[in-house]
């Protein structure tokens, strides 16, 4: 029930249960924290989740595991605190693994902190050197500071590395029928093709009537920008990274 609560972003019901549990005489285990953690960061429950975390072991007798220190790691890098996540992250007792790098690395995205994300890849391309959205996320984060050829350089350390980028999906329910979408446009075409572009295109007109301006801060240019002086940076970049 508390898994359901959290998941759910029931943080206080979660936090009333737990309590609940206590004072009826169940000792929580692990899990239990799990979950609680898990809620607070759903509600961004930051000063809560110390508490809960802080208490583990010195009231509950649970020893935090990679597991527990990780949510901590996501509740402050998506709140923000990224350089008290980075400090969480070196004081941990054991080596911090892939979950907590991966948290911090976007928080950094989320937050278009370019020095952290890379400390944070760094880490991530020596434990998951093939997991493609580490790097998927440092060319975005890349791209958004205009830093295009820093992004051509991991595009070129992924294929040197065979890393295989996954196209992205999206699907959406009409009625009883769920319809299927593949991002970059691989998948057959579909029926209603034409239809769904019109009526995007009718959208677009509309938010552009009431004053909305698109921003392209993120967009990759259509022609290749003139390189920085200093070499080839399809090798620099990568090599500080990986």
């Amino acid at each position: 029930m508390l898994t359901g609560l959290a998941v759910h972003g029931q943080a206080h019901e979660a936090a009333a249960l737990f309590h609940d549990m206590w004072r009826s005489g169940l000792k929580p285990d692990g899990v239990t924290f799990t979950a609680v953690l898990t809620a607070c960061r759903s509600m961004g429950l930051v000063t809560e989740a110390w508490e809960y975390f802080d208490n583990m072991e010195a009231k509950y007798g649970v020893a935090p595991t990679a597991e527990h220190h990780a949510c901590m790691v996501d509740l402050l890098a998506r709140c923000g605190y990224l350089d008290e996540a980075m400090a969480f992250i070196e004081r941990s007792p054991a080596d911090p693994g892939a979950s907590s790098w991966g948290a911090l690395l976007t928080g950094c995205a989320i937050y278009g902190n370019l020095d952290l994300a890379e400390s944070a890849a760094r880490h991530l391309f020596k434990l998951e050197p093939h997991n493609s959205a580490n790097y998927l996320a440092m060319m975005s984060l890349y791209e958004q500071h205009q830093m295009f050829d820093e992004a051509e350089s991991l595009k070129y350390a992924m294929k040197a590395r065979g890393v295989d980028a996954r196209p992205g999906w999206s699907w959406t329910q009409v009625g009883r029928s769920v319809h299927v979408f593949e991002v970059d446009g691989g998948s057959p075409p579909y029926p209603e093709t034409p239809e769904i572009y019109g009526e995007m295109s009718r959208l677009v007109s509309q938010i552009r009537m009431v004053g909305y301006v698109p921003d392209n801060g993120c967009a990759a240019p259509t022609s290749s920008p003139r390189r920085r002086r200093g070499g080839n940076c399809k090798m620099c970049c990568a090599d500080r990274l990986c």
